[in-house]
């Protein structure tokens, strides 16, 4: 079973869960997977709401090289 599927609610992980599952789909190469998109996805979310919209440049680049 894979971490994702071990977390009922991603919006519920701790940020650690969520970075760890996101590099280990990385580490293991797993990139193109629907897991890896909704850590992604919820890593980004996280990171939109904790800087303000002035810091949000440097998260956008950094969301575009996944990409």
């Amino acid at each position: 079973m894979s971490l994702i599927e071990e977390l009922p609610d991603v919006s519920s992980a701790s940020d650690f869960t969520l970075l760890e599952g996101l590099y280990q789909l990385t580490v293991t190469g797993h990139t193109k997977d629907w897991e890896f998109e909704r850590l992604n996805n919820a890593v980004y979310e996280r990171l939109m709401s904790t800087y303000s919209s002035s810091d949000n440049a440097g998260v956008h680049a950094v969301h575009s090289l996944v990409d």
